[in-house]
């Protein structure tokens, strides 16, 4: 019965490879010009997979000029509205390659932060769970400096306030999540790890609320290991953030129809 089932799935891949190849090979013929032109038809029509089959079959055909930059915008935008996150990272990432001088490059990166706070959404909305997988939290850090790069060389973009909002709330959810890995060393008693956890929260998030309430098992961790220097600085340092008031930073809103 096993022996049947792995015959029939043979059967059904080639089935789907045949057909794919065959499907490819029909647009061989056909002129750029004309398979853009009818990508492009499909993108309106919100037909992403028929988009993607046209888009890809003139995409390198170009080697320079408008035409290839908005092909691969074109595909970026449609792997995007498919859901498939890495090919349209993979995508921008190839297009700051090759067209560096593009005056599209914000819309590439703000695309790709989008994508990778999509491939990290999980992680985003569940951030207490310690054990989280670490290419979700990747993907966050990558969508942080995405936004980032759109704020530092881009402040005029029509992109840059979001990627300010985005980022904000993106830094904090990573002290909110770096603070939960705080709670699960003191629980394991590694103070070293505890401490050093809270000093790169110091480092890399400051502003955080996240963070101010990370400083305790700062103190903590010190103490157990008999370092009363530092555990009474960080008895100043809660003094003097005890007044601190933060505000809860909003999820911004996915951008549609861009």
């Amino acid at each position: 019965m096993r022996q049947l089932k792995s015959f029939i799935s043979i059967i059904i891949a080639t089935a789907v490879l045949s057909a794919c190849s065959s499907s490819q090979d029909e647009l061989k013929n056909i002129p750029s010009e004309t398979l853009f032109e009818q990508g492009q038809t499909y993108l309106k029509e919100e037909n992403y997979s028929s988009a993607v089959r046209y888009l890809e079959a003139v995409d390198g055909r170009f080697r320079d000029g408008q035409y290839r930059e908005e092909t691969q915008l074109s595909l970026m935008k449609a792997y995007y509205s498919m859901g498939e996150y890495y090919q349209a990272i993979e995508m921008a990432e190839r297009f700051v390659r090759s067209n560096p001088y593009s005056d599209k490059m914000d819309y590439v990166y703000y695309l790709a932060g989008l994508s990778n706070v999509r491939l990290g959404d999980n992680f985003i909305q569940d951030f207490f769970k310690v054990n989280r997988s670490s290419r979700a939290v990747k993907s966050v850090r990558n969508a942080y400096g995405t936004f980032q790069t759109i704020v530092q060389h881009f402040p005029n973009s029509e992109y840059a306030v979001e990627a300010q909002q985005w980022m904000i709330y993106l830094k904090n959810r990573l002290a909110e999540h770096e603070l939960e890995i705080v709670k699960y060393y003191q629980k394991r008693k590694a103070y070293v790890a505890m401490a050093n956890r809270v000093e790169e929260m110091i480092r890399y998030y400051p502003d955080c609320k996240a963070t101010v309430d990370a400083l305790p098992y700062l103190q903590t961790a010190f103490e157990e290991m008999g370092i009363k220097d530092s555990a009474q600085e960080t008895v100043n340092l809660i003094k003097s953030t005890k007044e601190q008031k933060f505000e809860t930073p909003k999820r911004p809103e996915y951008r549609e129809g861009f």
